[in-house]
């Protein structure tokens, strides 16, 4: 028994605050604060005509390596006739830009460099993230039974 116990008001306040973080949390978040914590690579492709002039606005469709038939990624280039996209794996991208009569084509090669690049497993992530969880929930706990 404590000298001064928490008043029931202050500990439905504090599960209430709990519960709106937790709701906060589980939210998605605009298109502007997006992060792709998987990514591994961000590419830029630029589309010209054969007279050297950007393919401005021009429909834009993207494959992945070993797969020209299903576009993964489809859109429309910007103004200077640039299109960005994330690839999440290495190996030979496909782009294809058609706009006004045209055509233009181009492939990337995406990763193989000397050193391949380091991915955080999902798994790990979210083990970590319930690992967390639990240690607030234990620590949260063990604090109530002192008070």
């Amino acid at each position: 028994m404590t000298l001064f116990p928490r008043p029931a008001e202050s500990r439905r306040r504090s599960a209430l605050g709990f519960a709106f973080a937790l709701f906060a949390a589980a939210l998605p978040l605009p298109p502007a604060f997006a992060f792709d914590l998987f990514a591994r690579h961000q590419v830029t492709a630029q589309f010209a005509t054969a007279e050297g002039k950007p393919m401005a606005h021009a429909e834009v469709r993207v494959f992945a390596p070993g797969d020209l038939k299903t576009p993964v990624e489809t859109g429309h280039a910007d103004a200077q006739g640039k299109f960005v996209f994330d690839a999440p794996r290495d190996g030979f991208w496909t782009a294809e830009a058609r706009g006004k009569g045209e055509v233009a084509r181009v492939m990337i090669r995406v990763g193989g460099g000397s050193e391949p690049a380091k991915r955080v497993p999902p798994g790990l992530v979210i083990g970590l993230l319930a690992a967390l969880v639990a240690i607030a929930g234990w620590y949260r706990f063990t604090r109530r039974r002192k008070s």
